[in-house]
This record gives C-alpha cells, sequence and structure tokens, in this order.
C-alpha cells in the first residue's frame, strides 16, 4: 500500500535503516582471519549504529510515538505493545554503551531492525494509515504532544 501524509517520510527511512542493519549483520558474520582485522570492523559497524541513532532512528522513533498516541484508540493495543517495546530494545542497543558482546549486539540490531521493519510496513503502517492523524503536517516538527 503506498504511504500518505505523515507515513511517507517515515517508511523512506525504513530502507537506511535496513542498509545499517545488512552492514551490521555482514560486520558480525565476518569470518577473518586476523583478529585485529575483524575487531576492527566490529567496532566500526556498532560506531555505525550508534551514529545512525542519534542522526536518524530517535527522530524516527519520536514521530511514530506521537503517530501513535494521537491514533492509539484506534489501533489493535497488541501492535502498539510491540512496536513500543521493538523500539525500546533499538534504543538499548543502538543508542549507547550496551551490557551485550558487540557481536550479539550487532546481529540482534540487525535481525530486530529487519522483523521490525517488516512488521511496520505490513501490519502496523496500514493501520496507522487509515486513521487522519497521518495527514498532520505538524508530526515531524519537535513539539511534543504529552
Amino acid at each position: 500500500m503506498p504511504r500518505v501524509g505523515a507515513l511517507l517520510s517515515l517508511s523512506r527511512e525504513h530502507h537506511t535503516s535496513l542498509v545499517m542493519a545488512r552492514t551490521a549483520r555482514r560486520a558480525a558474520n565476518e569470518n577473518e582471519n586476523d583478529g585485529t582485522a575483524r575487531s576492527a570492523a566490529i567496532a566500526a559497524a556498532v560506531a555505525s549504529i550508534e551514529a545512525h541513532w542519534h542522526t536518524l532512528m530517535a527522530a524516527h522513533f519520536q514521530k511514530e510515538e506521537r503517530l501513535i498516541r494521537a491514533a492509539r484508540d484506534a489501533l489493535d493495543p497488541q501492535a502498539v505493545t510491540r512496536v513500543l517495546a521493538e523500539h525500546a530494545e533499538l534504543r538499548m542497543l543502538a543508542a549507547g554503551p550496551c551490557t551485550l558482546e558487540p557481536v550479539v549486539r550487532l546481529r540482534r540490531f540487525a535481525d530486530l531492525v529487519s522483523a521490525h521493519v517488516r512488521y511496520e510496513e505490513r501490519t502496523f503502517f496500514p493501520q496507522l494509515q487509515s486513521h487522519p492523524c497521518v495527514a498532520i503536517t505538524g508530526v515531524d516538527d519537535d513539539a511534543d504532544d504529552a
């Protein structure tokens, strides 16, 4: 289903996150004999997902969560719970220091981003798209609806 309104830019941003997930997965699965080169690739991938969080994902999640607050009564409660729980885990994986081993962190990030984007695009965004709040132009600004 073609995206409209506020979901159009969010849908486009999903592609960038999927590219980041692929990069993280490749770094985690790299089987180089040179441990130093592998460690450097893993460290670079971790730094990339942290930068991606700060440059795109944090604002992306804020926009989605504003839409969820505005349309919550019309959305499937289980879908809302899933999306918000995945956002929380992705924040933990991408926003900065994480207690997971770097390779485990990269794999989990890659797997979760891929599944999360697929779920939003196939299941959650169609629910949101039918709600009038997606046409609100202010969803992309920094105002807090709380």
